[in-house]
């Protein structure tokens, strides 16, 4: 293993752990210590109970008609208790789970978005699974079976050490003859119930094996199904149009037969699981009863004694048996942190990955400058694009970027925000709260007009009136009275309004450089050549760096970046206009 990657286990042990040694620490194990101390109490009610349980039978086997009653009372004061007691622990333990299902997603979308990783991972790591299950669902799955599991074990040892005590007291001696030779077996029930939670113990673990890694491919399976479902309603204009549904359908069943095939081998390995399970728990209802039968029958106890040390037995048999009744719950648990562990090292290899693909200086600006040097581009399968492109753009420019189709044009833009990866050189460019990037297709979060054109700073000091004389400059007026309304606007507005939105957003933030990647494709020539009149008019300040094929837009611009694909470049000025 290379020198400061962690193992698999390591890395588990820290996303276990990670919680209960961050901020949130005093909090968490206070928590944890309440819940604790709850469930002893469940346990010593539990203790009190199977004791009175032994009084009950004794009352009902001499007619003791006053001692029944009085054995009634008691299990009603006995019985609120243990309701009060076990709708806290509930309560504090859910709270529990909350807190750190809070603290995880937290710290999960920290890291996820810090620095752009999701970006990475999407580009750099072709198997890369899915980060909204991840985050949504194996975080809550997490923080809830981890406290289950380690509180349940907690309760049962806590319950074995207390009825293991009562169990060896009650369950008395058992003599045999080997061999002409007497042997005397004390508290031979104890022994009893240890190996015979033993057995099923190993029987279970040895069956069950396999369904670690069976949930975990299931798990793969279906969040590729609900992706491909995900995919297909965010196009499902396009697959009309094309009359795709048959090859869809298709699709489906091809990723759902995964599905199918997998699961059918958790059905059998469940199933065996269940058998054993089953087999178990049913001959241990009568084990307690047949190994005490012969005290009973010789008069060595009476009848509340049998019960009582059939449910001391059952409590210790219960106790033992922890793995082999939870052991479905600890695969589950098993393939989660399994899940999560691996999308926690692939953030990390999505950095270091960036850091060995990715050798590009960024500096500040120079006098407002832009400034690229000795700037070389690749595509992912490592052919350049660009090579040694140096240029200087100043606050006076404005360069039109001009190739065929797939020559790395939109490439160049991301590259010059900083965040492609198979880039090196070295770029001086303004803060990035003062550089906007327009695609062909904006981002339009689903949520309030209002916050649409905010986006992505939410707290920019821009009015409500100048919103909709933008919107009415952008030919949006239709929207002007709908700044409130929150709607998916990425499916009811068209590509064209889209790109006006888009616009409109740019104007509205003002920034001191605006990348136009293709962002009026969309648009009819008349509307194209306005709305770049519109944002010269409107940002006369902007430095517009731009892709087109138009040669309508030159009269925009000052400058000409052509690209061949091949690496080579050429920058011409522009006639003034």
């Amino acid at each position: 293993m290379q020198q400061g990657k962690p193992s698999l286990h390591t890395t588990s042990w820290q996303l276990i752990t990670s919680y209960w040694f961050s901020r949130k620490a005093l909090l968490a194990w206070g928590l944890l210590l309440i819940t604790i101390t709850l469930n002893i109490g469940i346990v010593l009610i539990n203790l009190y109970l199977n004791h009175w349980q032994g009084n009950f039978y004794h009352q009902l086997q001499y007619y003791n008609y006053a001692g029944f009653i009085s054995a009634l009372l008691d299990f009603s004061l006995i019985g609120s208790v243990y309701i009060i007691i076990s709708g806290f622990q509930v309560f504090f333990q859910m709270m529990l789970q909350m807190h750190w299902r809070q603290w995880m997603t937290h710290h999960y979308l920290q890291r996820w978005l810090h620095d752009k990783t999701y970006y990475y991972m999407n580009h750099l790591l072709h198997n890369a699974d899915n980060p909204d299950q991840r985050i949504s669902e194996d975080v809550h799955l997490l923080a809830t079976n981890t406290l289950s599991l380690f509180l349940g074990l907690l309760k049962q040892i806590a319950t074995l050490i207390t009825f293991i005590t009562v169990l060896w007291q009650l369950s008395g001696n058992l003599s045999l003859t080997v061999n002409q030779t007497p042997i005397t077996i004390y508290g031979y029930l104890v022994w009893a119930a240890l190996g015979y939670s033993i057995i099923g113990t190993c029987l279970i673990t040895r069956i069950g094996r396999p369904l670690v890694r069976l949930n975990v491919l299931q798990q793969g399976y279906e969040a590729d199904f609900r992706y491909a479902l995900v995919r297909f309603r965010e196009n499902d204009e396009s697959i009309a149009l094309y009359n795709g549904e048959t090859a869809e359908k298709n699709k489906f069943m091809r990723i759902f037969h995964n599905i199918y095939a997998n699961y059918g081998k958790i059905t059998i390995t469940s199933k065996n699981i269940t058998w054993l399970t089953v087999i178990y728990s049913q001959v241990s209802i009568i084990f307690a009863f047949l190994m005490a039968s012969p005290r009973y029958f010789n008069n060595e106890i009476q009848l509340g004694q049998l019960f009582e040390i059939s449910g001391a037995y059952w409590y210790v048999h219960s106790a033992l048996s922890y793995i082999i009744d939870s052991f479905s719950k600890i695969a589950e648990w098993q393939s989660i942190l399994i899940r999560l562990t691996q999308f926690t090292q692939n953030m990390r290899k999505a950095q270091l990955l960036l850091k060995a693909t990715q050798d590009l200086t960024i500096h500040p600006p120079v006098n407002d400058s832009f400034i690229a040097k000795d700037l070389s581009i690749q595509c992912p399968r490592k052919e350049f694009l660009l090579k040694n492109l140096s240029l200087r753009v100043t606050a006076k420019d404005n360069i039109l970027i001009t190739g065929p189709s797939g020559c790395g044009k939109s490439t160049l833009l991301k590259t010059l925000t900083g965040i492609w990866p198979f880039s090196q050189g070295t770029l001086a460019h303004p803060p990035k709260e003062k550089l906007i990037l327009v695609p062909q297709k904006s981002y339009i979060p689903i949520h309030t007009l209002y916050n649409v054109l905010l986006y992505p700073n939410l707290h920019t000091p821009i009015t409500r009136l100048a919103m909709q004389e933008t919107l009415k400059l952008c030919q949006l007026s239709f929207l002007t009275e709908q700044l409130d309304q929150e709607n998916n606007w990425g499916e009811i507005l068209s590509l064209g309004e889209q790109q006006k939105l888009a616009i409109a957003r740019a104007i509205l933030h003002q920034p001191d450089w605006l990348l136009l990647d293709e962002a009026t494709s969309s648009l009819d020539t008349e509307t194209e050549l306005y709305m770049y009149a519109l944002l010269k008019r409107m940002l006369p300040k902007t430095v517009l760096i731009s892709v087109g094929h138009q040669d309508a837009l030159k009269k925009f611009h000052t400058l000409k970046l052509e690209l061949d694909g091949l690496g080579s470049w050429q920058l011409s000025k522009l006639p003034a206009t």
